[in-house]
């Protein structure tokens, strides 16, 4: 009987200590993004932000939590990430504006032409309250939670087979532009032909003759090597780009509060990363280009005028007609964050 009795409490031990087992297995959270795995310079701030994300919360969690990072495109395009992360295949996506502005046209007020004059400026924007209504709007339209406005390798320039010093050099030149229409718009207006052709697909595309120039910030055409078949860099800094990391917001709502707080730290931490990283690869890529055969040019201020006062309205003029009622409000309030930003108030 004794022995009977000690099977069963050997029995109640061995499943006790199954289903605590089964109730300590950690959280995974998997990430997908387009930019590299490895953290370097110069190289893509996602990346050190996405880094210190995962070791953030795997640290602070004591191993509840377990973040998988899908770098690289592994999951598909940008768009294909977020669509995957709003049904729930990741739990987190890291996307760039133009991916976004089709999910939500309000997005695109971020790249108003010379709307930033620095990175500091667009920072201080996008942590105060146009980034958290922009971020409150993104979530009501695609159940994905942005957890924060990190740099995207910054301003935006153009590329070309051949220099470009003013809009009178883009005129009849075929230019790939990304899906935003306010973009499309102010290449036209400086008298470009555009065509939209996928990120993966660019270099290709290029070297085929389907575009004889694109846009895209320093680091992301350095990273595709695209100054083998763009060797003009026009520092025209017309445009600004975000790289936002998103959590879907049905899995952010299961977590228990003490690990949506431990996920909101370290999304703070991917934020303050990857501006730092960013503005770091900013200050030594142009010599890595220039090393590889890429020549800049830096616009006068009368250069630099007239791609704003041709490409400017027109953008706005754009995204206004797809915000639809609030467009122009939406407009006006991002010119105002912007000029406080750079006032200091």
């Amino acid at each position: 009987m004794q022995k009977f009795k000690a099977g069963i409490l050997g029995l109640a031990l061995t499943a006790m200590s199954m289903t605590g087992a089964a109730v300590a297995e950690p959280i995974v959270i998997k990430v997908g993004h387009s930019s590299e795995a490895e953290t370097m310079l110069p190289g893509a701030g996602r990346t050190a932000g996405v880094n210190a994300f995962k070791h953030y919360i795997e640290s602070q969690s004591h191993g509840e939590m377990v973040v998988e990072v899908y770098p690289n495109g592994a999951l598909g395009n940008g768009r294909a990430i977020v669509e995957q992360a709003q049904v729930g295949i990741i739990q987190v996506a890291g996307a760039y504006t133009s991916i976004m502005v089709p999910f939500a046209p309000e997005i695109a007020i971020t790249q108003i032409p010379y709307v930033f004059d620095s990175n500091l400026t667009a920072w201080k924007v996008m942590e105060g309250p146009v980034g958290q209504e922009l971020a409150d709007l993104f979530l009501k339209n695609t159940g994905l939670r942005v957890l924060g406005w990190a740099d995207g390798a910054g301003f935006r320039n153009i590329y070309s087979e051949k220099p470009v010093h003013s809009p009178k050099d883009l005129e009849g030149m075929t230019m790939r532009v990304p899906e935003n229409p306010g973009l499309l718009a102010m290449f036209r207006a400086w008298g470009s032909k555009t065509v939209t052709i996928t990120w993966s697909e660019l270099y290709t595309a290029l070297q085929a003759g389907m575009a004889e120039g694109h846009d895209t910030e320093l680091y992301s055409m350095y990273s595709k090597k695209l100054y083998e078949v763009n060797p003009h860099v026009t520092v025209t800094r017309h445009s600004y780009n975000l790289h936002p990391l998103m959590m879907n917001e049905e899995f952010f709502q299961s977590l228990s509060l003490e690990h949506q707080n431990i996920v909101l730290q370290a999304a703070d931490l991917y934020t303050r990363v990857g501006n730092a990283h960013s503005y770091l690869s900013s200050l030594v890529v142009q010599e890595a280009m220039e090393k590889e055969g890429a020549v800049f040019y830096y616009p006068t201020a009368e250069e630099t005028e007239q791609f704003r006062a041709l490409g400017q309205q027109p953008y706005i003029d754009t995204i206004v007609r797809k915000i639809g009622e609030n467009g122009q409000a939406w407009v006006d309030k991002i010119l105002a964050a912007a000029d406080a930003a750079r006032e200091g108030s």
